[in-house]
């Protein structure tokens, strides 16, 4: 889960692509050191010299080529863990897990702690967004950008590679986008934005554009205004990101090109009658003891069943594109238990429609396949539901303790073609690492290790420090 006020005696996190997973139960921070290797070992614990944590955040990967490749122990090498109560933030590095760094008096009330370009800085985003902080590990000293405008991702990102930050200000009453050097933070450009409330930005995974959208209230060329925007990815290193999904209120999607910014395609989620190899599945019991599964909707059920929405336009809620860029996944703000599947490339058009019976979470692209995992907010069932291109959807049950309103957590861990696709499924107080299978004609989650709080596993050993 998100690790952002991490406040509670019992906890479990994982870094963002998986590598590592960290525990909170009481004083004790427990790290699972790579459990995705072959070589796992044991776990850690660190004594925390005060609670309660508010944030805890492991550094991110370093960017490789793809023809790269890391040992488990180098990786853990050069990652570190941060503990951040309201006055104190902590840093260890991994491997060898020894405390690293210590801040001690930061003003309390602080709205987000995390790691900045890599793992020598760590920014602190003050309270009422006064000023943003950045503390280099390496010379001991600060900076301070001020005003900014929001403390949440939106607000701020780093250029893939080359990781100059880009960041939006509110000084005054107008809207500044700011862009500063690595590592220095020198100003490299400074500008006046057009917007009346700018509501974000977002670098372009190739790094050669940032973009920013105003409030959807503002005058604009996008019908009612903008709810978000979504780049495509960037395939390869020095391959372009082509496109950009700008989300509109009004629900549909403006699909641009990246050479003209032009508009190649419009998408609108209302469900055609004239598209006869379009596939609609509906998420429903499909055994006596309530197991669940996907049943196919003939055209006329699903064009009823998705018909068009009473309430106000709103917009996209999740837009996520798959790992080649061919294909995007969305969610409607007015039928939020809808995923629509279009084509972008081949045959551009909608490709598949998943009906559920709670509304949708999460919507997650496999890294490098085109398949992806959905999560609702289904409190009695913990599943995953699992769609690819080449099969028939699957709801997947994962022998995990049920969360309070559904707010489960699932993610793919990066792995080749060639690889079984591993995976994490979790809630606020455990996650279990696995893999799919096919087992008796069904789809199976098979655990190969787990994160709680209620037992540790026997075949690691605990470390205090």
């Amino acid at each position: 889960m998100d690790s952002t006020g991490a406040a509670g005696s019992s906890a479990a996190f994982l870094s963002d692509d998986g590598a590592f997973a960290a525990q909170l139960n009481g004083k004790d921070l427990i790290i699972h050191l790579n459990p995705v290797s072959l070589d796992f070992k044991e776990v850690d614990i660190v004594k925390l010299k005060e609670t309660p944590t508010r944030f805890l955040r492991f550094s991110r990967p370093k960017q490789l080529a793809q023809s790269d490749t890391i040992s488990s122990q180098e990786e853990s090498a050069g990652r570190r863990i941060l503990c951040a109560s309201d006055t104190r933030i902590l840093v260890w590095d991994l491997h060898p897990l020894q405390l690293h760094a210590e801040i001690e008096n930061i003003e309390s009330g602080a709205l987000h702690i995390d790691f900045g370009a890599d793992e020598n800085e760590i920014i602190v985003f003050h309270a009422w967004n006064t000023k943003l902080t950045i503390h280099s590990l390496d010379s001991g000293r600060s900076q301070v950008i001020k005003s900014p405008k929001f403390s949440h991702y939106n607000g701020f990102g780093f250029r893939p590679r080359t990781r100059q930050f880009a960041i939006l200000l509110k000084p005054e009453t107008s809207d500044l986008l700011t862009i500063h050097e690595y590592r220095s933070y020198e100003l490299v450009n400074r500008v006046n934005l057009p917007t009346s409330d700018a509501q974000g930005l977002k670098w372009s995974p190739d790094g050669n554009w940032i973009a920013v959208w105003d409030a959807a209230s503002a005058e604009s060329v996008f019908d009612l205004g903008v709810r978000s925007i979504e780049w495509s990815p960037a395939i390869s290193q020095g391959h372009p990101s082509d496109l950009l999904a700008v989300g509109k209120v009004d629900g549909t999607i403006d699909i641009l090109n990246t050479k003209t910014f032009s508009c190649s395609m419009t998408l609108s989620h209302a469900f055609p009658m004239d598209q006869p190899s379009l596939s609609a599945w509906h998420e429903k019991s499909v055994t006596a003891d309530g197991r669940l599964g996907y049943m196919e909707l003939p055209a006329s059920s699903a064009f009823s069943m998705i018909s068009e929405s009473t309430g106000p336009p709103r917009g996209a809620s999740i837009m996520a594109f798959s790992a080649n860029g061919a294909f995007l996944s969305t969610v409607d703000q007015t039928r939020p238990n809808v995923v629509w599947i279009w084509d972008l490339k081949t045959a551009p058009g909608l490709v598949s429609v998943l009906l559920h019976d709670h509304p949708v979470r999460q919507v997650v692209w496999h890294p490098s396949r085109t398949e992806f995992l959905v999560t609702t907010s289904n409190s009695i069932v913990p599943a995953i539901r699992y769609w690819s291109l080449d099969e028939h959807p699957s709801v997947i049950p994962i022998p995990i303790s049920r969360s309070e309103g559904g707010k489960y957590d699932v993610r793919w861990l990066p792995s080749s073609q060639d690889d079984v696709p591993a995976l994490w499924f979790g809630t606020l107080e455990e996650y279990m690492l696995g893999h799919i299978e096919l087992e008796d004609g069904a789809q199976q989650f098979k655990i190969a290790y787990s994160v709680n709080n209620k037992s540790s596993n026997n075949h690691c050993s605990d470390t205090s420090r």
